[in-house]
């Protein structure tokens, strides 16, 4: 039975839910400067018999539409008297920034996905990094975050996870097989203020997705990730069923901090002369930035060897916008 309430708390506790049950419940984060308080829905779907929790997160920044939609899909479908366990899913994260349609909160102009663990009385954005990481993260056994990179930039269907000799890397590994993605990327790093990073800190594996861009909903990739998402329940023993497997095209590694990559010197119209996924050497080109004439204002080389994994997808460039990133493939 499915229940909807708007009542606020500030503690979460699953284990107050009865079970075989469905709770779609409002988390009150704070009251804004117009009075207006700002709320997090949370669902969450109670197995009939103990086991481990599933959690997702959906909508880190405001331009991400398919993990939301991913979410409320999973919980519609998934029976909690079928289950042992719990799926926890937070469907939109950064509420203030997706009504403004931004990656970042148009209150406090801070990134959601940079700010972890947050803090109890600091700025919006770090009041939801402290309830997720304390009230919610804080329940699983495998956290998914459901991303995808902002309008401007373009990347290939992905799932990251933690890649080491550690049993956490191993975990995040064997559940990233476990989701279904063509692109696996493992990052032997990964940096602070992440997701990833709070759930790794506290010995719970995590896992991200990527997908191409755009300002708007891709179904396809969404359906995707509900996939996934009732995939990792699969693999955590909470439903049961064979996992929808697909075989990876790609195995690519490396750090994947998009906040540290190759920009332009100079704005224009970028024009790419490479693809996502391409397989490039240190030195070849990944494309130009021409004025409006056509002039050559910048050129843009790999810096290394491998496979790019990002690239811009829109031509308007200013000064340091992110243009490309390239990554090592999986040798393993």
């Amino acid at each position: 039975m499915s229940q909807i309430t708007s009542e606020h708390f500030r503690e979460f506790d699953p284990s107050s839910i009865p079970a075989g049950s469905k709770l779609s419940q409002y988390y009150h984060i704070a009251t804004l400067a117009n009075g207006d308080p700002l709320r997090l829905a949370v669902l969450v779907a109670k197995g009939t018999q103990p086991g481990k929790t599933l959690v997702a997160l959906g909508g880190v920044h405001g331009d991400e539409y398919e993990g939301p939609h991913a979410i409320r899909e999973a919980f519609k479908h998934i029976d909690p008297s079928q289950m042992q366990g719990d799926f926890i899913g937070v469907p939109q994260c950064n509420v203030p920034a997706f009504l403004a349609g931004t990656r970042t909160s148009p209150i406090d102009g801070l990134n959601l996905a940079r700010v972890f663990p947050g803090t109890l009385d600091g700025t919006v954005t770090e009041r939801i990094a402290y309830y997720l990481g304390k009230h919610v993260i804080s329940h699983a056994d495998l956290l998914v975050d459901l991303q995808r990179p902002g309008p401007n930039m373009n990347m290939p269907s992905l799932i990251g996870y933690h890649e080491g000799e550690s049993v956490l890397a191993k975990q995040s590994r064997e559940a990233a097989f476990a989701f279904g993605m063509p692109v696996l990327w493992g990052h032997p790093n990964v940096s602070k203020g992440r997701t990833l990073s709070f759930a790794y800190e506290n010995r719970i594996p995590g896992l991200y997705t990527e997908s191409p861009g755009g300002n708007w909903l891709h179904l396809d990739e969404s359906t995707r990730y509900t996939r996934g998402v009732l995939n990792l329940m699969r693999h955590l023993n909470i439903i049961d069923g064979e996992i929808e497997k697909e075989n990876p095209t790609h195995h690519l590694i490396g750090d994947g901090n998009v906040d540290i990559v190759p920009t332009t010197s100079a704005g224009g119209y970028f024009i790419p002369k490479v693809k996502v996924l391409d397989r490039v050497n240190k030195g070849d080109l990944i494309g130009r930035v021409v004025g409006l004439a056509g002039e050559t204002h910048d050129t843009i080389y790999s810096d290394s060897d491998g496979v790019v994994i990002m690239i811009r997808a829109t031509p308007s460039v200013v000064p340091g916008d992110t243009v490309f990133l390239v990554t090592k493939e999986y040798q393993g």
